[in-house]
């Protein structure tokens, strides 16, 4: 194997880098050789420049292998400054703005400068920063014209310049690179047409890189320089727009860098480029295609070289020819430069063969003369080369292997190795195959901690490429559940049937009871062939079934009739048709209409008088089966009528979707319509529009928030054709439609009419149905053509609903339009098509792909058709990769963030990354419990299959370890089979852990304890959450709730530890989560009102703010008494907030707990009495025999455990809550632990003070005055 390159004889010739600009200078010098913002110089202005500094310097004291800091801003001074220093016979220290202080005066010492050249607007940034005495010169300055000194002309081992490179461990090294190491390396450039008179290079990379250092001196070579503006390296348009202005010929950066070129859609405009170099990153296959791709043509060459080596040690020509291979992930390094050495050796310093792994090390003329000050690093880093003593080599630490065409493969670093159950593993391998992925702009590999094994757990974190992987409300930050899917918050939130209106809402009101409760095997079959197809299996579609499914037959119609002539019967099965249907192979209801997340949002309301005996206006239960009267009918008696109001409720829906609510609810209700459509004929009538009539929603007595869609009314049959109202554009996806050529048709007076070969594209499609697209065999894009704009959206969903009726067919919705600025890229992609062809535009549309299905599949009730939604990509992007990695390098865990960390110069970050939320967080980081009951052995077994892992805890959650809604059904069925039980399939959601899952399997708990406790007489749900003081026992809350009956009942929330066999929990953070469970037991979904009393308040505060961030909505937040009562006020000061038996204060506390007061002959005598926990507890049951001695300690415990709680600064400043805040402070307590902070709230709290003490106010003497306080808010509205 040939490891290096030959020696030129022109590296023989002993030339120095200002020899090289004097040359440049003399053949050339009228040619431009750097250009800014600022102006232009020539080769022979810039070389008489660098004379005058030179000059200048010299006679300061500098001479060869004086380190001067070189501290200015990318310019043209910049260049004039480097040179400067060289012609001056010395070496530069590149001290970049960019840096902070800290680093920059370690550099400077470090490298022991006496010399600083700077700008003036820099000169008073350098006080502090250099040792006293350090000549600072601006580059003005030392340019200006005065007395010559000689100019010292260096050798080719003086120093050129000093990089300060960071180590994997300590602080920054400085590297010394000698003026024969950067002779060789440009002259290199030079020879392989890299740099060279044609050439003009963009210099963007900061200073105190090496890399920046070719760019910078590339006017050795008789390149042009282009400075780009500061901090641009990090701004792609600020780099494209230096291209345009300056016909700027070539670009280094780093692959990250290049990513964002690509993915800035303006690269292709940048015609001058000619050449772009990769490097300080591994380029992926991927990425090289794609910038072919954007410009083809251009040359492309892949770089290597640590700064030990002098900035580019090997190269790659790449050759689009050669990208073609899929097993090839990251492209190889190439092969040395002139004068070069690359060797790959084993542990014991042997060469490896071909195709085998070992370590770079580099030599020859461009090696480093070592680290600044640092000799032992140097020799551990540059040892004796094995093959000849005279030379040395340098240890890059990166792995590598040499490929049978002679070139090196990068294989990472050997610091980047972890081992892994057994296994070694390279993480820049699980990156970059993660990479690979269409949908990924970025990856990083990283290793985390798992606290319960002690193992460690490898996860990829991505950044998702928004050209390429588009997800539902794409942008936000809260819209986190759509790249995964591992929160489940979608599937919670359908199981709590979120668009019905709640018990709460309806108590009271008259209720009609629905005849045909019990669903007609008809309707039932209807439902379940009616579902979004994701597989079609029933073999090639043809252009006469597609013709058949573009014009349905209208549904049979029976004779005409007056809606008054309907019966209860009729009405009743009518109505049975939108209602739900259960299948023990389904975790969800299957409704006959779709539903967009399948929330089923949109509600449907009856206003009725003179049919069937009803008059009034009604709400439709569907899963009650029921009619719910809600008003009056607005004139009841002057006409026998029908009328449907659709209503979409806005909270149903939020916490899914973010964007786009309003259409989403609107196709619902088309699909609705259709059902509606379908079924009506049979009955001699038919549903025409009505109208959009704001005012009817005051009639349905509903939520401000929620949004009013469109009144349609129930009249006769006409016996007519259904108005053509919808306009399809039909795709065909390649050859997969027999009969019909590949591209976009419009559909016209029963034929297709071809409009071009351009379609909707895979990429257009949201990410997790782009495998969809794939299977599919077509597409549709459905636009409506009605004048009614309050209609637009529901035509399109009844359209589509009328298509999924049609036998043998299959379809699924993958995107539509949006009437407030956030279409999805179909709908944009669709726009482009129209218009293009000349076709009058879309003021909406709806696409939707499909193909044949099976009649297994029609018949199918289950929810295979649903698997994909159980994934979000960041699920898919880890399934593929498991594809193509062995199972030991597949991470556990693929998540999105927003953005990856980067250093300084652009590289990912992996340290930062690790620490990163996303990342840091494990699904089970409690201790393991071993499971022990029979139940518990076996349902860990089935568990850990089904769910992939080993040492299944009994603590552990079911969806944090990664089971989804299929697995919990399989899981639920395994166990109904196995124990003969009936449990149902939500059981899983109400008990996620194993313990609590073994329990209902073994009927210990058919249903869990609740802690929630009534505290007034109200019949209604609970409507107010209250948390008590210290001690968690909510029964000196009854006073104060007894206030509000008749208006809201009062649930106390009972602290975990209080029942025998509970262990408080040890943070405010985890009692909150604890508590929020018990409270969705009762109410599913918000909106919540949530008090809390002294301790309580700040459990209640942190309620509010996790349910928030899980989407809900909080009303109110009242924190009554949240402040401390002075108690003992010296004493606190000594002992602060110990739970110490010793610590007086402490004991008053707890006493209070019981007694409901801080002072009096009690708390003395139990001051006197009580030494330890025993001893309070006997105390305390002597005086309250009524309380038993266990629930004494287990109150006693609870406050052991909570007295020290408290939120950190950093905690508090982390958590805000949108929900208003009201503060009642007692008379005499201390500020609370909100009250001396900010920004908690999005609106400042309103405080009101109160005449009675921290106890008072829940006493009968002082209850009064609080119930008012809380009255007066009018926070029942």
């Amino acid at each position: 194997m040939n490891t290096s390159t030959s020696v030129p004889a022109v590296l023989d010739q002993r030339a120095s880098l200002p020899g090289l600009l004097r040359h440049q200078a003399r053949d050339r010098g009228d040619d431009i050789a750097v250009i800014s913002a600022e102006g232009r110089l020539t080769f022979a202005e810039l070389h008489s420049a660098a004379v005058r500094m030179g000059s200048y310097l010299a006679g300061s004291g500098v001479s060869p292998d004086t380190c001067v800091g070189l501290f200015v801003e990318p310019s043209a001074e910049l260049v004039t400054g480097v040179w400067g220093i060289l012609t001056a016979g010395a070496a530069y220290l590149p001290l970049s703005p960019d840096y902070p202080d800290s680093r920059l005066r370690y550099m400077a010492a470090d490298a022991g400068v006496g010399v600083v050249v700077t700008q003036s607007h820099l000169r008073g940034r350098l006080h502090g920063l250099v040792p006293a005495g350090t000549l600072v010169v601006t580059v003005d300055e030392a340019t200006a014209s005065g007395s010559p000194h000689p100019l010292h002309e260096p050798r080719e081992d003086n120093l050129a310049y000093v990089i300060h490179t960071s180590g994997s461990t300590g602080s920054p090294k400085g590297v010394m690179i000698e003026q024969r190491s950067v002779v060789a390396q440009l002259r290199w450039l030079e020879r392989s047409g890299y740099l060279g008179p044609a050439v003009s290079i963009l210099q963007k990379t900061p200073i105190s890189f090496d890399a920046a250092q070719w760019e910078v001196l590339a006017c050795a070579a008789g390149a042009r320089v282009v400075m780009s503006p500061p901090g641009s390296f990090r701004d792609p348009q600020a780099i494209i727009d230096a291209i345009h202005t300056y016909g700027v010929t070539a670009l280094q950066g780093v692959p990250t860098l290049l990513r964002a070129l690509v993915d800035s859609g303006e690269l292709d405009t940048c015609s001058t480029l000619t050449r772009i170099f990769s490097g300080g990153e591994t380029l992926t296959r991927a990425l090289a295609q794609e910038l072919f791709h954007t410009l083809p043509g251009v040359s492309l060459v892949n770089l290597y070289g640590p700064t030990e080596a002098t900035i580019n040690a090997t190269s790659l020509h790449v050759s689009p020819d050669t990208l073609d291979d899929e097993d090839l992930h990251i492209l190889p390094i190439g092969r040395p430069a002139d004068g070069v050495t690359c060797h790959i050796l084993d542990e014991n310093l042997r060469p490896t063969g071909t195709g085998r792994s070992g370590e770079l090390f580099i030599g020859g003329v461009q090696l480093a003369r070592g680290y600044a000050g640092r000799p032992e690093v140097t020799r551990e880093r540059f040892i004796t080369s094995p093959f000849d003593p005279a030379e040395r080599l340098y240890r890059t630490g990166d792995l590598a292997r040499w490929r049978a065409d002679g070139t090196i493969q990068y294989e990472g670093r050997t610091d980047n190795q972890v081992k892994l159950r057994g296994y070694r593993v390279e993480l820049e391998e699980v990156a970059s195959r993660v990479e690979e992925h269409t949908w990924v702009r970025r990856a990083a590999a990283v290793v985390t901690d798992n606290p319960r094994t002690g193992s460690q757990v490898l996860v990829a974190a991505v950044e998702l490429n928004e050209h390429t992987a588009v997800v539902m409300d794409q942008g936000r930050s809260d819209a986190g559940h759509h790249q995964s899917k591992s929160s489940k918050l979608q599937v919670k939130a359908q199981l709590a049937d979120p668009g019905l209106r709640e018990p709460a809402e309806l108590a009271g009101r008259p209720v009609v009871p629905l005849a045909g409760a019990e669903a007609t095997a008809e309707q039932r079959r209807a439902a379940f062939v009616r579902k979004s197809y994701r597989f079609y299996e029933g073999g090639r579609a043809t252009v006469e079934g597609l013709s058949a499914l573009l014009t349905p037959p209208p549904p049979p119609a029976a004779a005409a009739r007056e809606p008054g002539e309907l019966t209860a019967g009729e009405i009743g099965s009518l109505l049975r048709w939108l209602g739900p249907h259960r299948s023990p192979d389904r975790l969800l209801p299957k409704y006959a209409y779709a539903s967009p997340g399948a929330l089923y949002a949109t509600q449907l309301y009856l206003e009725i008088d003179g049919v069937a005996g009803l008059s009034g206006v009604y709400y439709h239960h569907p899963v009650d089966h029921t009619l719910v009267r809600v008003g009056d009918h607005p004139s009841p008696g002057r006409a026998t009528e029908l009328k449907f109001h659709f209503l979409g409720r806005r909270r149903a829906i939020e916490p899914v979707y973010k964007n786009n609510i309003v259409e989403v609810l609107e196709f619902e209700a088309g699909h609705m319509l259709g059902v509606l459509e379908e079924v009506l004929p049979g009955l001699g009538l038919m549903v025409r529009p009505h109208g959009f009539l704001p005012d009817a929603a005051a009639r349905l007595d509903v939520a401000a928030e929620d949004h009013y869609l469109g009144t349609f009314a129930v009249v006769p049959h006409d016996g007519l054709p259904r108005p053509e109202e919808v306009e399809l554009f039909v795709q065909a996806h390649g050859d997969r439609v027999d009969g019909l050529p590949g591209g976009l048709y419009r559909h016209q007076d029963g034929m297709l009419v071809r409009l071009g070969e351009e379609v909707v594209e895979r990429s257009h499609v949201i990410a997790i149905n782009q495998g969809v697209y794939d299977r599919a065999s077509f597409g549709i894009s459905a636009v409506p053509r009605t004048d009614d704009d309050w209609r637009r959206y529901m035509v399109l969903g009844t359209l589509l609903h009328r298509l999924q009726r049609v036998p043998g067919v299959g379809l699924m919705s993958a995107g539509y339009s949006s009437r407030t600025g956030h279409p999805l890229p179909a709908a944009q992609r669709l726009d482009d098509l129209l218009d293009r062809a000349a076709v009058p535009a879309a003021p909406a549309s709806y696409f939707f792909v499909g193909g044949p299905i099976s009649a297994e599949q029609a018949a199918h009730t289950g929810m295979n058709e649903d698997a994909v939604h159980t994934k979000g990509p960041a699920e898919m992007i880890r399934d593929d990769a498991a594809q193509f990695l062995p199972d030991y390098m597949v991470p556990a865990r693929v998540v999105v963030v927003d953005r990856l960390p980067v250093t300084a110069n652009g590289k990912t970050d992996l340290k930062a990354t690790a620490l990163l939320p996303e990342v840091a967080v494990n699904g089970n980081t409690a201790p393991r419990v071993e499971p022990t009951t029979p139940t518990e052995r076996w349902l860990a077994g089935e568990w850990g299959r089904l769910l992939g892992y080993e040492e299944v805890s009994t603590q552990d959650e079911f969806f944090a370890s990664g089971g989804n809604s299929l697995h919990s059904v399989a899981l639920v069925n395994r166990i109904n089979r196995r124990f003969g039980t009936r449990l149902p399939l939500q059981t899983v959601f109400e008990a996620p852990t194993l313990a609590e899952l073994a329990a209902r399997v073994e009927d210990r708990a058919p249903a869990p304890a609740s802690r929630l406790l009534r505290l007034n007489t109200d019949g209604a749900a609970a409507q107010v959450f209250v948390w008590p003081g210290l001690g968690g026992y909510p029964m000196n809350l009854r006073t104060l709730a007894l206030g509000f009956d008749g208006e809201r009942s009062v649930a106390g929330i009972q602290a975990y530890g209080i029942n025998a066999g509970e262990t408080p929990h040890a943070t405010i953070r985890q009692m909150a989560e604890a508590d929020i469970a018990e409270i969705r037991r009762v109410r599913p979904t918000g909106p919540y009102t949530l008090w809390g009393y002294s301790f309580g308040a700040r459990v209640a505060f942190e309620a509010a703010w996790q349910l928030e961030q899980a989407g809900e909505k909080v009303e109110n937040l009242l924190l009554i008494c949240p402040g401390n009562p002075h108690v003992r006020t010296e004493e606190g000061l000594r002992w602060g907030r110990e739970a110490s038996f010793a610590n007086p204060v402490y004991v008053t506390i707890l006493h209070s707990v019981f007694a409901g007061t801080t002072h009096g002959p009690a708390v003395d005598a139990c001051l006197r009495e009580t030494t330890d926990e025993d001893s309070f507890v006997a105390f305390v049951h002597r005086r309250m025999p009524a309380l038993s001695e266990g629930t004494i300690r287990r109150i006693t415990q609870v406050v052991a455990a909570t007295y020290e709680f408290e939120y950190t600064f950093r905690e508090l400043r982390e958590r805000r809550v949108e929900a208003p805040v009201t503060i009642f402070k007692a008379a005499g307590d201390d500020y609370s632990f909100l009250e001396d902070s900010s920004g908690y709230s999005a609106e400042p709290p309103r405080v009101i003070p109160l005449t009675g003490d921290h106890y008072e106010v829940l006493k009968e003497q002082g209850v009064a005055e609080l119930i008012a306080g809380i009255g007066a808010l009018d926070v029942f509205a």
